[in-house]
C-alpha cells in the first residue's frame, strides 16, 4: 500500500513539474485573464490528448458480497470536437468524442492487474475570458481483470463510466485536469458469476489540444 501510495505521488509530482516548467518559462507570452480564449481549443474537428492516473476503491455502499478491490490506473485519452461551440451562458460549450485506454495494478484485496478501454461521450463547459473549462462525460468499454472468479465468473468484463471534472489551463493549449470517476464493472451475466464491482476514485491529469 505505501509502495502504490509512493507511486501516485512521484507520478503526479512529476505530471505538475513538468506542466508548470514550460508555463512559468512563457509567462509573459501568457494572455491576460481579459483577452484568454478557449474558443480554438474546442473548435469542430479539433483533437485534445490527455495522460492521467487515477486511484480507484470499491466496492460502493452496500457491498452485497463484493469483494474489496482497489487499484491504481493510468490512462491515455483521445479527444475530438464533435461540435462547435454553441449556446451562452453556464451552458455554453460543446460535445467531444473520447477514447480511453486505461491499465493498472491491483493493490487490495483480490487480484493483481486492471486493462481496457472506454468509448465517451463529453460536454465541455466553455466560459468565455476563463482559465477553467469543467466537463462530464459517460460511456461505456470493456475491460481485463485477474480478481477470483467466485466473484466475476471470468476475467473479460464490460464497464460503463462516468465523470465529472474541471481542467484549468495554464498556456492556451495546455491543461492540468482533476476529475471525480465512477467505474461499475461486470462480465453482464456472460458468466457463472456476476457480482460486478462499483469503483470510485480521483483522478489527475494532463491535456493538450491541438
Amino acid at each position: 500500500m505505501q509502495k502504490v501510495a509512493t507511486a501516485f505521488l512521484l507520478i503526479i509530482t512529476s505530471v505538475l513539474v513538468l506542466s508548470v516548467a514550460p508555463a512559468r518559462a512563457q509567462t509573459n507570452s501568457t494572455p491576460s485573464d481579459e483577452s484568454f480564449s478557449l474558443d480554438d481549443n474546442f473548435k469542430f474537428g479539433s483533437w485534445e490528448f490527455s495522460l492521467g492516473v487515477a486511484p480507484m476503491f470499491s466496492p460502493l455502499g452496500d457491498d452485497k458480497g463484493r469483494p474489496v478491490v482497489n487499484w491504481v490506473e493510468g490512462f491515455a485519452q483521445f479527444g475530438w470536437m464533435a461540435t462547435d461551440i454553441h449556446g451562452s451562458g453556464f451552458l455554453r460549450g460543446n460535445i467531444e468524442a473520447v477514447g480511453e485506454a486505461f491499465a493498472g495494478g491491483i493493490y487490495e484485496e483480490t487480484g493483481n492487474y486492471v486493462a481496457g478501454g472506454s468509448i465517451m461521450g463529453r460536454y465541455n463547459f466553455i466560459p468565455r475570458d476563463s482559465h477553467f473549462s469543467p466537463y462530464v462525460q459517460v460511456g461505456v468499454g470493456g475491460e481485463m481483470m485477474d480478481i477470483d472468479h467466485q466473484y466475476d465468473g471470468h476475467n473479460f468484463n464490460f464497464n460503463v463510466v462516468a465523470m465529472g471534472g474541471l481542467r484549468y489551463f495554464i498556456k492556451p493549449c495546455l491543461s492540468l485536469n482533476a476529475e471525480f470517476r465512477y467505474q461499475h464493472l461486470s462480465n453482464a451475466n456472460t458468466g457463472d458469476r456476476n457480482i460486478g464491482i462499483n469503483a470510485v476514485g480521483p483522478a489527475l491529469g494532463i491535456s493538450w489540444f491541438f
